[in-house]
């Protein structure tokens, strides 16, 4: 959706977008085949922390497909870390970075390219390479008027085939920001202590237009659509006027704005809003206080069951990994939300992504192992510790609590209303063929080996295999075993062969104790590894002599989506086709 809209905003230059999340197994030959296709004169890439690496890679392998093509990076991680981006190995595959927003900074670089640069220090967010290849930073951008941004350009895509649960499926944004200000989330980094919304009538047009290209489900990647209830009561009675049939909406969502005005909730099943995420975090006060986040366990519930009286499905957001979390803690977050009958979950760990005070407060006390190998910040993966568990314990008794007390996902009544294609697939399919696999695969390797494998399975979706010449990591970190080994080096029986340094019965059947937790360790030494690219998302931008005619951007979906660095953690590669002759 980021890609099209900025897509939607040039009107003199040839744009597409390639999106890579269908294809995933096949985005390297995909990519290059694009590139041979379209000769662009610019590709761009966006992503957040994690996703950086693979942003390197594929800017690489375009570099090596033609010299002459300039490389945009932009997204969380361009904003947030352009001063560290410039000063690293991989800075001379980029010619352009876009920082913030890039709903018209894209179109100006264009511009300007198509112009042999001229004006290029007025394309404010802008940071491009001097004579002698330093970054010069323009002026920050100021946030974009959101009642200037048209709808985005899906005509452009190369790649149309998104689903969800069996639907096609498309995203829209109705708002960006967010007033509150959790502690672990980079929201303000990008867009302040703000919130601003698109006209009701420019929401309206977006869902239209995703409708009558096929999209069936709506996912609404707001920061914050519950903030201002009114206003979300206004967009669910104009959804209701549509009168689009068979059409199902998920939005991410607050516990405040749906426990204080459950009258909204009512409208929503006839409005297609089926299923709802709600930022819980955590079933322990003294956690959501210090994660300060507004919420408490009695809004939590009530907000739960006003949803659940209407049948709407309730996607429950956790975090474990807070600073005085032990396995017993964990298993209290897991209880909680088995208690108020929901059954989808998205639990991640405590990440301390880059500028936030999360972050700051854990580099003070020494909790964090994992400083700068970011490609495993996308809140699956453990890189602190708490006071009672090292990072490779943290990780395990996550897996494990949650296997035990979760389990197999079983569907509520919402399910069975609003996704009786899927439903039925799993309740009479699937979940046996996952039982009998994962009986098998704990038979053969035991719990620690199945373990393993499957964190051996996450860790690969996003490498690709790009080795970038004259760029070695130096900080590599293994999420298994809290190590500065690379897990790429790992093979299945390596990985297997290798045991966790502490005994997983004996740590999870340990009792919570009171009293004073020990201190946090510090963290270990790091030593030099080979980097590898991992996901991507991008921004474009840039000319050689001539017009840069077409822009495709490339997006990519990383597998996890970190909650607190916003919308999906998608990737995204914007290519500009060829030059005029």
């Amino acid at each position: 959706m980021a890609l099209a809209t900025i897509a939607g905003q040039i009107d003199n230059h040839d744009v597409k977008v390639l999106d890579l999340a269908p294809a995933r197994k096949r985005a390297i030959p995909i990519l290059m085949e694009t590139l041979q296709n379209e000769r662009p004169d610019v590709v761009g890439f966006s992503g957040m922390a994690f996703q950086y690496d693979c942003n390197l890679g594929m800017a690489y392998l375009t570099k090596q497909f033609d010299k002459r093509i300039k490389t945009v990076l932009g997204g969380y991680h361009a904003t947030l870390s352009y001063d560290t981006i410039e000063g690293s190995a991989g800075a001379d595959y980029w010619d352009f970075i876009v920082r913030g927003e890039g709903d018209f900074s894209f179109g100006e670089l264009l511009d300007s390219l198509d112009a042999q640069g001229r004006g290029l220090d007025n394309v404010l967010g802008v940071s491009y390479k001097t004579e002698n290849r330093q970054f010069h930073h323009n002026a920050p951008r100021p946030l974009e008027d959101v009642t200037k941004i048209k709808l985005p350009a899906r005509d452009k895509r190369i790649i149309k085939d998104f689903h969800m649960y069996f639907r096609r499926a498309d995203v829209i944004e109705t708002s960006r920001g967010c007033l509150y200000h959790c502690n672990f989330c980079s929201i303000h980094q990008m867009y302040g202590s703000s919130i601003r919304q698109y006209p009701l009538e420019r929401v309206l047009a977006d869902i239209e237009d995703a409708y009558s290209r096929g999209a069936r489900h709506i996912f609404c990647t707001d920061d914050n659509i519950t903030q201002n209830m009114e206003r979300f009561e206004e967009l669910i009675d104009g959804v209701i006027s549509l009168k689009l049939k068979n059409l199902h909406f998920t939005t991410q969502a607050t516990v405040l704005g749906f426990s204080q005005h459950p009258q909204v909730i009512k409208k929503l099943p006839k409005a297609g809003f089926v299923s709802i995420f709600l930022g819980i975090e955590n079933a322990s006060a003294k956690n959501l206080r210090a994660m300060k986040k507004p919420n408490n366990l009695a809004l939590i519930k009530k907000a739960i069951a006003e949803l659940q009286k209407e049948k709407i499905v309730v996607i429950a957001g956790l975090i474990n990994g807070l600073p005085t979390d032990d396995p017993e803690s964990m298993r209290e977050n897991y209880r909680f939300i088995k208690e108020q009958g929901v059954s989808s979950i998205m639990d991640q760990i405590m990440t301390p992504y880059p500028k936030t005070p999360l972050r700051d407060n854990m580099l003070r006390d020494g909790q964090i192992q994992n400083l700068s190998d970011f490609r495993w910040y996308d809140g699956y993966f453990t890189n602190v510790r708490t006071s009672a568990l090292s990072p490779e314990e943290l990780s395990f008794a996550r897996w494990k609590i949650r296997r035990e007390i979760i389990g197999m996902w079983r569907p509520t009544k919402g399910d069975w209303k609003f996704f009786k294609g899927y439903t039925y697939l799993w309740m009479f399919g699937l979940r046996y063929v996952i039982w009998v696999n994962e009986r098998m695969l704990e038979a053969l390797f035991g719990i620690e080996g199945r373990y393993k494998l499957q964190m051996r399975h996450f860790m690969q979706l996003n490498d690709f295999g790009i080795k970038v010449p004259g760029v070695e990591r130096t900080d590599s970190y293994h999420p298994v075993y809290g190590t500065s080994d690379d897990p790429f080096r790992d093979t299945r029986r390596s990985l297997l062969k290798k045991r966790l340094k502490f005994s997983w019965r004996k740590l999870l059947d340990t009792p919570r104790t009171s009293g004073p937790r020990p201190e946090p360790i510090a963290p270990e030494p790091v030593r030099a590894e080979t980097i590898r690219p991992e996901a991507i998302r991008p921004e474009p931008i840039r000319p050689e002599t001539a017009r840069p005619e077409s822009i495709i951007p490339v997006s990519l979906l990383s597998n996890q989506q970190p909650v607190a660095q916003s919308e999906a953690g998608n990737t995204l590669v914007t290519i500009a086709s060829p030059r005029m002759q």
